[in-house]
């Protein structure tokens, strides 16, 4: 409860700072079990502006919170694809965070988007390649933009991958969402299609330099980057212009203003 007290105050008292580079809580934030309820929470506390998660579908087609194929690396005994939602939300999920040890069920997207519009954070949702949703398969793509209009998010979101096929998906049949490219050491292979299609970068940040920020914002694309988690790299890329920071740990606060 002392934690949690620290952190909204914190964010209370960076919410009074002027211009500043935007945070991301990645996969919520590092405390509770990554992409559950306590860690998206937590971030909602800390004042992130925006929570990331990561999507996939369970075999009775519900949209889950879950980075890897399955839940094993957290404790549980399931491949989310071969697994319903009541058999996901059956296994507890244990992770050890910075010496504490963490419980928590899995989150569904709705679950998610809910504690997003409690704490006022933009939603950032990753797809995963799963059932319906990957570069040859688009088939649950309408039903998860659905459930994301239906929560009252379609236009305050980002959607985000690295399956360029299923970004031109979402771009030429609801051409208004906020889209982010998901790129590694090789993403300048995608600058031009981005620029096409004005899908925005997502970039690892050891790829970043004060160029490539300079040559995505010459065209009018935003740059976010993951993830971070060193607040005197994450200076260095405020300094090089960075728009969004993705992190588990820093808080508003410690960056200054632009």
């Amino acid at each position: 409860m002392k934690q949690q007290i620290l952190i909204a105050t914190l964010a209370a008292a960076a919410l009074t700072c002027g211009a500043r580079t935007l945070l991301v809580g990645h996969r919520g934030s590092n405390i509770g079990v990554e992409n559950t309820e306590e860690a998206f929470t937590n971030g909602g506390l800390r004042g992130y502006d925006f929570l990331e998660c990561d999507v996939r579908v369970s075999s009775d087609g519900k949209f889950v919170i879950c980075h890897d194929t399955d839940n094993k690396r957290l404790g549980g005994s399931h491949e989310v694809a071969e697994t319903t939602l009541a058999e996901l939300k059956a296994d507890t999920l244990r992770q050890k965070r910075h010496g504490e040890d963490y419980t928590g069920i899995i989150c569904t997207l709705e679950e998610y988007l809910d504690i997003c519009r409690q704490y006022n954070a933009k939603p950032i949702i990753e797809l995963k390649w799963s059932t319906g949703i990957n570069s040859n398969d688009f088939s649950n793509i309408p039903a998860l933009i659905d459930t994301i209009t239906k929560c009252g998010f379609i236009d305050n979101c980002v959607v985000m991958t690295s399956m360029r096929p299923c970004l031109q998906y979402i771009r030429t049949n609801w051409p208004a969402v906020e889209l982010q490219f998901l790129g590694g050491k090789n993403w300048r292979n995608a600058f031009n299609w981005c620029d096409s299609l004005r899908i925005d970068a997502d970039i690892a940040h050891d790829y970043l330099t004060a160029e490539a920020v300079d040559s995505l914002h010459r065209v009018g694309l935003k740059v976010n980057c993951w993830t971070v988690d060193n607040l005197d790299r994450a200076k260095e890329l405020q300094d090089m212009g960075v728009d969004i920071i993705t992190t588990n740990a820093i808080l508003q606060g410690q960056l200054p203003e632009k």
